[in-house]
């Protein structure tokens, strides 16, 4: 029969194996939901790690990205409000600090004129009421001696010691001299009323110096407010730039806060194919990291037998030929296909390899893998890892 076939026991059941683990995050088990050996869908929950303080971060990131969104806004509403309204703010203060400009020197010429013009009237008026108090006083003297006189002259007129014309002289004297001392006594009171005039004359001063200080008063507050207004006007550019500052500060918290969604969606480990759980190398509380696997699976559909053929009659194994498989695990015979041929022996894979450099005394003969699709085998019968035997027809 060898001379008709390759035969070879020394095959195996396999199947590609799939290690499941986690993709980027690193953690505590906190659920399993499959045992060894079940049967598992592809995107069924596997295990669950603890997702806790990635949650905490989340949320820590959303209220902070949450604050700076709060912040970009006011800083939005701000520069709108400043480009709309300030510079017809600043337009508006510039025209009234011109306008109260001019006023105020309106109104300080009127000051200078009514304060020289109250020197003048007073100076006058004092001089006046000073010559006024001077003639008053001299025609009060005078009348009085006049009138000493004229009582004088009158004694000697009734006694006949004077003529009448001398007595009338007298007379005509005194009450010359009565008429002016009325007449100085008129013009000191005219005196006081012009002094009393020109003193009053100062509240019209004082009215004027109180207008042009709360002119004053009103133009340093409209400077000072258009000086906070152009302050302003220069900040656009600083809020603009904070506004970017804060964008792109947006921007990165967001991607940190989807690549966290990303790891949180990753702490629960789904299936990533059909098939059944070979092995579960972890349980629950354990720490799992990238790489470390916690289950094993295999898809049994895709199973095949992996036969090791001598290298003497590897020249007979094509791809595509018929192939006869018992199965260890199973009563009767398969019928099979050779999916493929090995390009060099197993033994160049060994962990030790030959030692050639010396030459060899002992020969060993090489086996060369080759990869069977095995069909219509019941599930029960597929165990990765159990011995089977083929038999290839060398014709």
């Amino acid at each position: 029969e060898r001379v008709r076939f390759v035969i070879t026991d020394n095959a195996y059941q396999y199947a590609d194996i799939v290690d499941v683990s986690t993709e980027d995050v690193s953690g505590y088990i906190v659920e399993l939901y499959k045992r060894e050996f079940e049967a598992v869908k592809r995107g069924e929950p596997l295990f669950k790690v603890d997702d806790s303080t990635l949650k905490r971060e989340l949320s820590a990131l959303n209220e902070e990205l949450k604050a700076l969104i709060s912040k970009k806004r006011e800083l939005q509403e701000k520069l709108s409000r400043l480009k709309e309204q300030l510079p017809e703010e600043v337009k508006a203060s510039e025209l009234q600090v011109e306008s109260l400009k001019g006023e105020l020197l309106s109104y300080e010429e009127r000051l200078k004129e009514t304060e020289v013009k109250y020197s003048v009237l007073l100076k006058s008026a004092r001089a006046s009421l000073s010559a006024a108090q001077k003639s008053f006083e001299a025609s009060k003297v005078n009348l009085e001696r006049m009138e000493r006189k004229f009582k004088r002259y009158g004694e000697l007129y009734k006694r006949r010691v004077i003529s009448s014309q001398q007595f009338e002289d007298i007379k005509s004297a005194y009450y010359l001299a009565l008429s002016q001392f009325e007449s100085s006594r008129a013009n000191l009171e005219v005196a006081r009323e012009k002094l009393k005039e020109a003193e009053a004359f100062k509240y019209t001063v004082n009215s004027l110096k109180a207008q042009v200080l709360s002119i004053r008063k009103k133009l340093g507050v409209l400077k000072s407010q258009l000086s906070v207004r152009k302050a302003d006007l220069r900040r656009i550019g600083e809020i603009e730039a904070s506004i970017n500052e804060i964008s792109h500060r947006i921007n990165s918290l967001k991607e940190k806060v989807e690549r966290l969604k990303i790891l949180i969606s990753h702490t629960l480990v789904r299936a990533p194919i059909s098939g059944l759980i070979a092995k579960r190398w972890k349980e629950r509380g354990d720490y799992v990291s990238p790489g470390l696997p916690v289950y094993s699976i295999y898809d049994p559909n895709h199973f095949y037998v992996l036969a090791w053929v001598d290298e003497s009659d590897i020249g007979y194994v094509e791809p595509g030929e018929g192939v006869e498989v018992k199965l260890e695990t199973c009563e009767g015979s398969f019928k099979g296909k050779v999916i493929s041929v090995g390009t060099s022996a197993g033994s160049v894979f060994a962990l030790i390899p030959r030692d050639t450099s010396q030459g060899e005394y002992v020969r060993v003969t090489q086996r060369v893998p080759v990869k069977i699709r095995v069909f219509n085998v019941p599930l029960k019968c597929i165990k990765p890892g159990t011995n089977a035997s083929v038999k290839i027809s060398k014709d």
